[in-house]
This record gives C-alpha cells, sequence and structure tokens, in this order.
C-alpha cells in the first residue's frame, strides 16, 4: 500500500511552463503583499492599537497565515493548477464550495486593484505637489495606471514576472534604506524625544496591554500579510517541481515577516508612540502615511517625494501580482466550464489567459470609476473590506487541505500537523475573524462612508458584494450545470492504494464536453 495524493483529471490550459523562474514566483508573493503601501497604511493604526508590543504582533498574527501557507504547498504539490483555491475546493469539498472561493478570490484582487489606484493618484498629486488634484488628472492617472498594468501583465509570465522583480528589489530597497536610516538615528540618539529606547519586552507576547490591544492590532497586522498567495497561481508556469513551486509562498511569507518586524521595530524605537507628539506613529495626522512622514522627518522637504515614489512602485507591482492570479483563476474556472468558455481563451504567442487579464482591468477601472463618481471616501473603505473576501478564500485553501489530507495525513506525524491539525487551527481562527470583522464593519461609525439604511457601507461593499456570488453562481447553474454535477472536476480525497496499481495522469487535455 502507499499514498495516493496527487489530484487527477486536471487539465492543461496552455500555459508556458518554465516561464516564471523559482526567484520571479517568490518575488510576485512579496510584490503582492505590497509592504511599502501596507505599512504606510497599517503602522500607524497598529501602533496605536498595541504600542511597543506591535513587533510580536506582527509575529503572532502570521502564525495563521503561515499555517494557510502551508496547506498552499502541499496543495501545490498535489495540485499544480492555476485556480488554486477554486479548484482545490472544487476536488476537496465540493463544487460550490469551491466556485465562492474563486468569487471571493477574484473579488478581494479586484477591490484590491481600486484600493492601488487611490494611492497611485493620491502618489500623484504628492509628486506633482498638487494640494488637489484636478478631476481630469484624476480619472487620467486612473485610466492611464490600470491600463498599463494590465497591458504589462497581458505580455507574458516571463515578462509581467521581470517587470515585478524590478519594481519589487527597488520597492525593497527603499524600504531597507529608510529602516537603514531610521536606526542609524536612534543609534545616534537623534530619535524623537518621547519614544522608548528599544527593549526586548516588545517582543514578549505577555507585556501586551490587554487582549483587545492584542485583538485589534491582530486585526490590523493580520491582513497586511495577504498576497503570498499569488506566486503559486503562477505554479503551472513556475520552473522546477510542484514541491518547488508550492515552497515559494511560504518563502515570501518568510521574507515580509521579517522586513515587518524590523521595520516597525525601527520605526517605533525613532519615533514612538506619543499621541499628542507631532513625529510620533499615532500623531493624529500621520496614522494614515507613516512611511511619507517618516521618510520626510529623515531627508526633509524631498521626504515627501521619495516616500510617494517607493509608495507609486510598491502599488504598481502589487496590481501587477494581484491581476497575475485573478486572471489565472478566471482561466482555470472557464476551462472546467464555471464559468463562461470565452476566459478559456490562451494567446498563441505570449502563452498567457490574455482575454482573462484584459476583463480583470477593464472591471477593476470600471468599479473605480464608479465608486470616484460617488465618493472616494467609499474607495477608502473599499481598502477595509477587502478582508472578508480574503478570509473566505483563505478558509476555504485550510479547508481543501483539512479535508482532501484527511485519509493519509496521520501515516505520518509531521504531515498530520501540517496537513491536517495547524490548516484546521487557521480555519477556525479565519471564520472568528470574519465573524467579528463583519460584526465590527456593520457599525455605521466604521470606515468613513457613514451608512445605508443603519447598515455600515463598508459591510455594504465587502459582504454584500461577496454574498452577491450566490445569485451568479445560481444562474450559471442554470444554464451550465455539469460544472456543479461535477462532471468537469469531480471530488476526489487522497487515499491508500495498493501497489502496482494504475493511476490516471494529473493532467488530462481531454475536453469535457466530449
Amino acid at each position: 500500500m502507499h499514498e495516493e495524493t496527487n489530484m487527477h483529471g486536471l487539465r492543461a490550459k496552455g500555459l508556458k511552463k518554465g516561464s516564471v523562474s523559482k526567484m520571479a514566483a517568490v518575488t510576485i508573493g512579496l510584490a503582492a503583499t505590497a509592504p511599502a503601501y501596507s505599512l504606510t497604511g497599517a503602522l500607524g493604526y497598529g501602533a496605536s492599537e498595541s504600542g511597543y508590543q506591535l513587533p510580536i504582533v506582527f509575529i503572532l498574527s502570521v502564525i495563521p497565515m503561515f499555517f494557510v501557507a502551508l496547506s498552499y504547498k502541499h496543495l501545490t504539490t498535489s495540485a499544480p493548477d492555476s485556480g488554486t483555491v477554486f479548484t482545490w475546493g472544487t476536488k476537496a469539498i465540493g463544487p460550490r464550495c469551491g466556485w465562492l472561493g474563486g468569487w471571493a478570490l477574484l473579488l478581494a484582487s479586484i477591490l484590491a486593484g481600486v484600493a492601488a489606484t487611490q494611492i497611485i493618484v493620491n502618489a500623484t498629486a504628492i509628486i506633482l505637489n498638487l494640494p488637489t488634484t484636478p478631476l481630469w488628472l484624476h480619472l487620467g492617472v486612473a485610466i492611464l495606471f490600470i491600463l498599463s498594468t494590465t497591458y504589462l501583465t497581458a505580455l507574458g509570465a516571463e515578462e509581467s514576472s521581470r517587470t515585478t522583480m524590478i519594481l519589487t528589489v527597488t520597492q525593497y530597497g527603499g524600504l531597507l534604506a529608510l529602516a537603514a536610516i531610521l536606526l542609524m538615528r536612534v543609534m545616534q540618539g537623534e530619535a524623537v524625544s518621547t519614544a522608548q529606547p528599544f527593549s526586548f519586552e516588545w517582543l514578549n507576547p505577555f507585556a501586551i496591554a490587554s487582549f483587545e490591544a492584542f485583538l485589534n492590532g491582530f486585526l490590523v497586522a493580520l491582513f497586511i500579510f495577504w498576497g503570498f498567495d499569488a506566486s503559486l497561481a503562477m505554479s503551472e508556469e513556475t520552473d522546477g517541481s510542484p514541491e518547488q513551486a508550492g515552497r515559494s509562498g511560504i518563502l515570501a511569507m518568510i521574507i515580509t515577516v521579517i522586513t515587518y518586524v524590523m521595520f516597525s521595530t525601527a520605526a517605533l524605537a525613532y519615533a514612538g508612540i506619543d499621541v499628542h507628539d507631532e513625529s510620533s506613529l499615532t500623531f493624529k495626522n500621520n496614522v494614515d502615511s507613516i512611511i511619507t512622514v517618516l521618510a520626510t522627518d529623515m531627508i526633509g522637504a524631498q521626504g515627501a517625494l521619495v516616500a510617494a515614489i517607493i509608495i507609486a512602485i510598491s502599488a504598481f507591482s502589487a496590481t501587477m501580482s494581484t491581476i497575475m492570479p485573478a486572471a489565472r483563476a478566471a482561466l482555470a474556472m472557464a476551462t472546467y466550464r464555471a464559468i463562461p468558455r470565452r476566459f478559456s481563451s490562451v494567446s498563441a504567442t505570449t502563452k498567457t489567459p490574455k482575454f482573462a487579464t484584459w476583463a480583470i482591468g477593464l472591471m477593476t477601472l470600471a468599479i473605480y470609476l464608479a465608486l470616484s463618481a460617488v465618493s472616494e471616501s467609499i474607495i477608502k473603505d473599499t481598502i477595509h473590506s477587502v478582508s472578508i473576501a480574503v478570509c473566505t478564500y483563505y478558509t476555504i485553501a485550510a479547508l481543501s487541505c483539512v479535508l482532501y489530507f484527511h485519509r493519509t495525513a496521520f501515516n505520518h506525524w509531521h504531515t498530520a500537523l501540517s496537513q491536517f491539525f495547524l490548516p484546521l487551527i487557521a480555519a477556525v481562527i479565519l471564520i472568528a475573524v470574519s465573524i467579528f470583522q463583519a460584526w465590527n464593519m456593520m457599525d455605521p461609525s466604521y470606515g468613513s462612508s457613514g451608512s445605508i439604511a443603519g447598515i455600515g457601507a463598508v459591510f455594504l461593499i465587502g459582504v454584500v458584494t461577496l454574498l452577491l456570488g450566490i445569485p451568479l453562481m445560481i444562474l450559471w447553474n442554470m444554464r451550465e450545470p455539469r460544472f456543479f454535477r461535477g462532471e468537469t472536476l469531480p471530488l476526489e480525497r487522497a487515499h491508500m492504494v495498493k501497489n502496482g496499481r494504475n493511476h490516471p495522469s494529473t493532467h488530462s487535455h481531454a475536453d469535457p464536453e466530449h
């Protein structure tokens, strides 16, 4: 007897194997987490919630995300499919759960693109030294940004991954340089007078002031780690074995948490958290733009310009890195007849899903323009609302790992831990966080757009748009029931088989229509 853990009946989609190097795959995961603009938006709020214990909160909050990364690693090894959570959820749990996982992934990617577009518009205003952005420039920058990122992504995996690598190296170089200057100032005794000197107590989880302080900081930190999985959507195109491709997400996660912990520690040691000090991380005018504040304090008048460039690069590379997996998720969904067949087309020259890529990009642009016409506050709230979609598809990924491997995981203690117990813990935590976050989002005072009929606008953007997937799924089920009957992607679990038994190949080129 031996373990059979490879998923069967998966279809090749015309993507070019080897077009993404192992290094590029890790870089795509790093770029999708967008450390520069994630830190500038989250560091101040995290410090106001968790104080000097923010570094340990970052470390603790990455634990469930690391467990999800383990799920991705194991599932990628068994099924290196561009559909990722859609494919795994369908195979391990069922077609409806898989479809909703794919919908949540697409929704999160589009909402993230909307948020990044607003960040680019704001950065452009700073670079051009404009106190207010004229409407023509606002819309022009947004259109140019989304069309250019979509075009570069549609060029092909090799070209787009190379561009992402250049942008990510530049972004990390800027962050590392800023962190080095912060540490140098601290060591020279030039820190803000109200800042406390570094202490290893900052890394003591038992020093966190209260459970509420931990939970609120945890919620801030949990979602800035989102994006590591972008590299795993490229597994069909990544050079090397599926197992090697699966490791890219874990490596991206480790590098990201090290970056966040080091930068937050340097920022806390330099600026402190005194809400009355105009240079601190928690001063009311600083919490929304920490990178800009720190760079201006370090470099002078040109600091805002440098910070705006770094943040713009971060938003640009992050958008490319979220369009890529979203387009490939749509490609996989169409390949297995879960959405219209048109999305399954792959360019013969670039070996990339051009139609799906442009569809994602143009949907992002349309939503951004529509929200801009209503209120910029709604776009700000879009950043908060993406958390529910992220929690949803990460939960489905973790549960897919638990259910797919539950028959074979307990043959070894280490697989029982990494394929069953740790993903299960991650799923429970994410479900609890989703419920808590959704409850908070219902509050009319949550976010900046107020409420509609007494319900917070953030809740309507995040939860209602996610639930919109249910009627869409029902309508598609009425038109194309074969996917939902399990005919195009049947349910399957890892299992034990007798030695010498033959198995179907992992990839089948047969068209399920025939």
